[in-house]
Order: structure tokens, then sequence, then C-alpha cells
């Protein structure tokens, strides 16, 4: 009797161990986002003119976004975390992409409140305006806004974003010429930028872009 009741003595703290394991893996395995990150988040696809916006800061994921609750066919709304900071501790929104929802706003500023985005693809939308000065600050190295309504001169500011290896500005109304700044992306591997108004020559300055292999 006795080896029995200690038999369910170790049984009941075996589980009880288990269950706290269980507990504390499911609770180290959320991603801890700073709240201003998620603010930007919403503030983004409001700019961008979504009407729906749900996203789980615990899981870095888009549960809904557009202009209706149903995702449209062949859209793709994705975030994706990078949690390499402060030992595995802190998460910060990595790539954004909102692709395929025909959303009717602007290009957001609001991405210089995300410091480590490092992706953006906005392709696939009806998103009009230019864009944004403010993304000279920005450390991008992908970025598409492929089939859209932009519109106005290529911004100079755009010869910031030095990390940029994929720059995509195909099928929207850019107009003018190139600016000469483009040429300060010795990063470029892939400028895609037909289907524009554009006008004039490709800028000397394209003569250091070394290891562009598509444009």
């Amino acid at each position: 009797m006795q080896k029995l009741a200690g038999n369910l003595f170790l049984f009941v703290c075996f589980i009880i161990i288990a269950l706290s394991c269980s507990t504390h893996l499911g609770l180290a395995q959320l991603i801890m986002l700073p709240q201003q990150e998620v603010y930007a988040l919403r503030e983004i696809a409001t700019t961008m003119g979504a009407k729906y916006w749900t996203f789980n800061a615990g899981t870095c994921r888009i549960e809904t976004v557009g202009l209706t609750e149903k995702q449209p066919k062949g859209s793709e709304g994705n975030t994706e975390c990078d949690c390499n900071f402060e030992n595995g501790t802190v998460c910060h929104i990595a790539t954004l992409t909102l692709m395929g929802y025909s959303l009717p706003g602007l290009l957001p500023p609001q991405l210089v409140k995300l410091p480590y985005l490092r992706k953006i693809d906005f392709s696939y939308n009806y998103l009009s305006g230019t864009i944004p000065k403010e993304w000279a600050s920005m450390k991008l190295n992908y970025f598409s806004v492929l089939v859209n309504r932009l519109s106005g001169e290529i911004p100079k500011e755009l010869g910031n974003i030095t990390n940029l290896t994929d720059l995509n500005l195909e099928a929207n109304q850019f107009s003018g010429s190139l600016p000469t700044e483009l040429g300060n992306l010795v990063n470029l591997q892939t400028l895609m930028l037909s289907s524009n108004q554009l006008t004039g020559y490709l800028p000397e300055t394209f003569s250091g872009l070394r290891i562009l292999t598509d444009l």
C-alpha cells in the first residue's frame, strides 16, 4: 500500500513538473514585440487604406487585413520578426508583405517607426502618391511596389538606402528622369523600372553599380 501511495505521489509530481515546463515553454515561444511597433503597424495599414486590421503580437502574425474581412484570392499578408535581440527576449519586425489587397491609400511614412525593417513588398495594390522621403533613413534590403499607381519623380533620397539589393518600381506612373543618386546603391543586384513614364537616359553614376544583374 505504501509502495502504491509512493508511486502515485511520484506520478502526480511528474504531471505537475510536466505541466509547469509546458507552460514555461509556451510563454517562451511568445514573441516579445515592442508595443510601439505594434501601433506603427496599425498606422501603416490605415495609411495604405486597409479597413480591417488584426495583428497578433504574440506570434508576429497578421490575422486580418484588407478592404474586407475575407482575404482576396492570391493576396499575401505577412510579417516576419527577428528575435536575435536581448538574448532572444526581444523581437523586431523585419519583413512586411501586403501584396494583392487592392489597397487604395498611400505609401506610409510610418515605416520609419520600424527601425529593424529590412524587406517590404507592397506589390499589386492601388497605392497612389509617391515614395516618402522619410524612408531615406531606413536600412531596407528589399523594396517592391510592383503594379501600383504611384506617380511623380523618383525621389533622390532613395539613393541613401545603400543596403538595398532589390528595388522594384515596375508598372507604376513614375515620371521624369532617373536621379543620379541611385548610383549610390552599390549593393543593388536588381532594379526594375519598366512600364513607367520615365524620360532621359541612364545616369553615368550607374556605372558604379557593379553587381547589378537585372535592369
